[in-house]
């Protein structure tokens, strides 16, 4: 019986879609038109959450565009490693633009909080670029509080080890 009854429903859906059964024309059509208004309103809905994404993603590059461009007005200043409402001097920013600027990158080995001093450790520095690297954090108004150098031989230079704790200027 499962047989005949599936054979009767493959055959009333050839009745169907040949146009042969009553009404089927209009079943077709209303069923056509159903799939391309549903067809519609996902495309719609897909290009809206599209659309509100990209938006959202412009929204965050503008704002990392402005608090860069604040950043870039403040190092012009000056006042870039002061807070706006305390005299009081962010050690780590400091330290990492003028490791920046001398391009001492993996040389730095680590940089850890003390206080409102820092730790930090650096191999592989020439006489000259430990020099340079005081005179920029004192023109910044961090200073080497405490420093251990060790001198180890590379070749017929002497490259230094340092172990320093800097902070800012009371």
């Amino acid at each position: 019986m499962l047989n005949f009854n599936l054979d009767q429903l493959i055959n009333n859906i050839r009745s169907v879609l040949r146009g042969e059964a009553k009404g089927s024309i209009k079943f077709l059509l209303v069923l056509l038109l159903s799939l391309i208004i549903w067809t519609g309103v996902y495309l719609q809905s897909d290009m809206r959450a599209d659309a509100e994404s990209s938006l959202r993603t412009q929204e965050s590059r503008w704002r990392t565009l402005l608090i860069l461009g604040d950043e870039y007005k403040n190092l012009s200043t000056g006042n870039n490693f002061r807070p706006k409402n305390t005299g009081e001097i962010d050690v780590a920013a400091v330290f990492a633009q003028v490791s920046e600027r001398l391009n001492l990158g993996n040389r730095v080995n680590r940089v850890t909080p003390d206080g409102k001093n820092q730790s930090i450790e650096i191999n592989r520095l020439y006489a000259e670029e430990l020099t340079d690297l005081q005179k920029q954090l004192s023109n910044l108004g961090v200073i080497f509080q405490a420093a251990e150098l060790r001198a180890l031989p590379s070749g017929k230079e002497r490259l230094l080890t340092v172990n320093a704790i800097i902070g800012a200027v009371n």
